[in-house]
Order: structure tokens, then sequence, then C-alpha cells
């Protein structure tokens, strides 16, 4: 007589889904839960391993549906704790009671079921009871795959009695918390960044804008559209050559400067100043004022013989009456700022892409 092979796991679950719900709380357990545990490799024979309704708690506690016991380095232990529901019961109504009973056990892995649904908790871990939860599981409508792949993950018996299963149920644990946190807080810090816009958020958006349309909106503008609102006219809209100086881009390509520089804008802001040397000291002024704390990285910039900035303005080239500096901000750092326009102006870029700026973000005005 041919004896017939032993259902696999798949094949269990494939047959709980062909055949009727279960009627009660009893049922689910006998013809749901029991035969899955046993696919995982729990005995039920064995009465030291797999335990029905256990007693947890002591004189005032209660009894558990199903504890999972193993025998480890000669140590009886309990690794879960099953607690069973009628199938289409409210399983929120019981997450309490289960983690009660586990932690008072102390076993890191207890479950609440109907035998179709199943709820698995960390019940040690800290938080808001369902907070806990770190899988569900659901006969009728998850995949077979999924289903066996992560029974076999959290329940299975060599998984649970090596503590395979416990390690894996935290690491999804938190990247489950993480993943709600995210879902939460991005919404939270957007709707800030639309209500209260960041000089950052809004001097990006004036770039993208200029880059593609060669129109330069103000920053109330930005902060209309960012917060959905009709945008106002504003009071200069494009760089216009009979109202603003001429600017680097006029110059013919490969032609020096020959004029006097009265602005620069940066980051959609106009700064005055003076002088060629002005506008490598107006673009590191404004560089320290947004990342003095990471300025150390400028001490790495350096020309074909000297550094352009260092702690010692000494350091900076011999001494003589072509050498000039100065200090940022009276802060301990000292810039060199010897050379003609074009070293300025090539000095300035330098400063602005170690902070990651696009050279194209500084224009220089001239009269």
């Amino acid at each position: 007589m041919l004896l017939s092979a032993p259902m696999s796991l798949e094949e269990r679950l494939e047959k709980i889904r062909s055949r009727p719900v279960p009627s009660n709380e009893e049922s689910a357990k006998f013809q749901l839960i029991a035969p899955i545990l046993e696919n995982l490799g729990w005995d039920q024979t064995d009465g030291s391993e797999f335990l029905l309704e256990y007693a947890v708690g002591g004189n005032k506690g209660g009894r558990v549906d199903i504890a999972l016991r193993a025998t480890t380095r000669g140590h009886n232990r309990l690794v879960a704790l099953i607690e069973a529901k009628a199938p289409g019961a409210d399983l929120r109504q019981h997450v309490a009671q289960v983690l009660g009973y586990a932690f008072h056990e102390g076993v890191d892995i207890c479950v609440l079921t109907t035998g179709l649904e199943w709820w698995l908790f960390l019940p040690r871990e800290p938080g808001e009871p369902i907070q806990r939860r770190f899988a569900t599981l659901d006969m009728k409508h998850d995949s077979v795959e999924r289903l066996a792949e992560d029974l076999r993950a959290f329940l299975g018996r060599e998984a649970l009695v090596k503590g395979r299963a416990q390690k894996k149920a935290k690491s999804v644990l938190i990247a489950t918390l993480d993943d709600a946190r995210l879902k939460t807080e991005i919404p939270k810090i957007w709707d800030r960044m639309l209500n209260e816009p960041d000089e950052e958020l809004v001097e990006l958006i004036v770039s993208r804008v200029y880059g593609k349309l060669d129109l330069r909106p103000e920053k109330d503008q930005v902060i209309a559209a960012l917060r959905g609102i009709p945008v106002p006219t504003g009071t200069i809209l494009t760089e216009s050559p009979s109202s603003e100086p001429t600017t680097e881009k006029a110059q013919k390509p490969g032609r020096k400067p020959s004029l006097k520089p009265v602005a620069i804008r940066l980051w959609g802001t106009r700064h005055p100043v003076s002088s060629h040397k002005a506008i490598l000291h107006t673009v590191v002024e404004l560089l320290y004022e947004k990342h003095a704390s990471e300025f150390d990285k400028t001490l790495k910039l350096r020309g074909r013989k000297y550094p352009h900035v260092a702690l010692d303005p000494g350091a900076l080239g011999p001494e003589g009456p072509s050498k000039t500096y100065f200090q940022v901000k009276s802060s301990e750092y000292f810039i060199g700022d010897h050379g003609g326009a074009d070293a300025m102006r090539k000095r300035a870029d330098t400063f602005l892409e170690c902070f990651g700026y696009p050279q194209s973000d500084l224009e220089v005005l001239f009269e």
C-alpha cells in the first residue's frame, strides 16, 4: 500500500482557500491554525512543545489557546503564544489581551488570529500596542508564496528555536515604523515649507524659472505659487537692457569686461559692488553666512602655487606689494584676493562650486 506524500505548506494554504470558512473559534483552531503549525514543524503529538489552553499570568491570569515551547541547551522555554478568535472577529479588541499574556511570560513573538487573518506582534517592544505589530497575513487575499515565506520566517519551528524569527521580526518592525513615520512627517514638513517657505526653496525655484524662461520671479511671486494663490504682478520680471545694467551674458565671447561692476545677482538677490575684488568678497561673505559650519572645506582650494584660503595670511603667498587678502566677517579665515578681473570671477566661481552651486547662479552687472 502506497502512502501519500505529506501535504506541503503551500498546498495546505491552497486547501484553506478553497474550503468554507469555519463557523467558530474552535473550528478555526483545529481546521486552520493547527494544520498550518504542523506544516511549520510543530509536532502536535508532543505535549511538551505544542500546548493547548496554556495557563498564563498565574492565578489571576488566563489561558492562551496555543503555546509553542522548545528545549534548548537543556532548558524549556516558550517561543510563541497564539490566541485564536472566530473568523470575522474584530482583532483590534483583543490586542491588549494577547500582548499582556506574552509580556507576562517573557515571549518574544505572539500571534492573534482567526485562522484567516493573522496579526504578529513583538510584545516587548516599546510603543502603543498596535505599533508592536510587525506583520499581517490574509489567507484569502495574499499570495500563497508570500504567506508561506512569512509563516516559515516568523513561526517556523527552527526559525523560532534558533532566534532567527525574532531578529527578522525586529528588523521588519523598525522598517515599518520608519515608513509610517515618513508617511506622516513628510506632508507636515512640506506644508510648513509651503506656508513659511525658506530661502533655499525660494532661491531654487527662482533659479529654475530663470534658467527655463529667462524671467526672474520675485520672492512674493514664488511664495504665492507655492501656496496655490494668484501670483501677483512683479516689479521686475526680466533682465531688461534699458532698466538694468549690462550683465556678463551680454559681453561678447572671449571679451574681457571693460566696464566697472556695480552689482552682482546671486541666488536671485542683488548686491551692490564697486570693484572686481568686491565681487569675490561679496560671494565669499554670502557663502560664509550660509555655510559657516562647513567652511573648513574651502581650505582645500588653491591656485597653481598658493591656497585661496588660509588660517594664517602668511600662507597665501610671499610678502610683497602684489599680495593682498581679506578676512571673512571677523572669522579665522583669510582669503587671497590678488589678481585681475578674470581671476576674481574665476575664484568666485570656484568658491560657489565648492559648496555645490553652479556658476550660473552668479551674474555680474556693469555700468
